[in-house]
C-alpha cells in the first residue's frame, strides 16, 4: 500500500544586503496594508472550485479567503512530490546538486507584477550559475515532479502574494520603497529544501 506523498521544494533564502532591505519592506507592507506586525510575506488567497489562472495559486473551496504568512524565498524549479519514507532519495540528490554548484551572487533589477493585480515581486538579473543550478535540480529531481509542469518565471522574491483584493495591491505599490530593493546584491552560498511549505534542511554550495 503506497503512502501519502509529501511536497518538497528547493529555495534560496535571504542574505547579504538584501536581507535587511527586504525584511524592512515586508514589515512596512504588513503594517500599512494588512495591519500586521511581521517581516514575512502576507499570503491571501481565495478558495475556488476550479483553477482559472495558471499564475495564481488557488485552494479548493467555495469562495473563502485564506490568510497566513510565508517565509520569504526564491523558488527554484518545480515542486517535488515523493512519499516521506523515500525522502532519502531527495536528500542524497540535494547533496549532489549543492556540491556541484559554486556560490554566486544575484543582482536585483526591478519590481514586477506579471501585468496582473494580485502579486508584486523583486526580480533578479539572469545569472548563468543560477540557470545551471535550476537545470541540475530539474535533471536530478525532475522525476519526482508532477506531470503538468509549472511555468518557470524569472528568479524573484515575492513581496505581496496572490492577494484577492486589487485595492490592497494598489495600496502596496504606494508603500513600497523601490530604491531600497533594486540594484542590491544577494549572495547565494547555500540552498534550502522545504518540506510541506516550511524550511527543512540547508545545503552549503560547493562543500565537497
Amino acid at each position: 500500500m503506497s503512502g501519502k506523498e509529501i511536497e518538497y521544494r528547493v529555495e534560496i533564502h535571504l542574505s547579504g544586503e538584501m536581507e535587511d532591505s527586504l525584511k524592512e519592506q515586508l514589515s512596512l507592507l504588513a503594517k500599512e496594508v494588512y495591519g500586521k506586525e511581521t517581516d514575512k510575506v502576507v499570503y491571501r488567497v481565495l478558495r475556488v472550485r476550479e483553477q482559472m489562472n495558471p499564475r495564481k495559486l488557488f485552494i479548493p473551496g467555495d469562495g473563502e479567503t485564506v490568510e497566513t504568512e510565508i517565509f520569504p524565498h526564491i523558488a527554484l524549479g518545480q515542486k517535488i512530490m515523493i512519499e516521506e519514507r523515500d525522502e532519502m532519495k531527495v536528500l542524497q540528490r540535494m547533496e549532489e546538486i549543492a556540491s556541484a554548484t559554486k556560490p554566486f551572487v544575484l543582482n536585483s533589477t526591478r519590481l514586477g507584477d506579471y501585468g496582473e493585480d494580485f502579486t508584486i515581486f523583486v526580480a533578479f538579473a539572469q545569472n548563468n550559475e543560477a540557470d545551471n543550478l535550476v537545470l541540475r535540480i530539474k535533471e536530478r529531481l525532475g522525476e519526482f515532479s508532477p506531470i503538468h509542469k509549472e511555468k518557470r518565471d524569472v528568479l524573484h522574491f515575492t513581496l505581496v502574494y496572490n492577494d484577492v483584493s486589487p485595492a490592497n495591491i494598489e495600496k502596496a505599490w504606494k508603500v513600497i520603497e523601490k530604491d531600497k530593493l533594486t540594484n542590491k546584491k544577494l549572495p547565494v552560498a547555500s540552498i534550502w529544501l522545504w518540506k510541506n511549505h516550511k524550511p527543512y534542511k540547508e545545503y552549503t554550495l560547493g562543500a565537497s
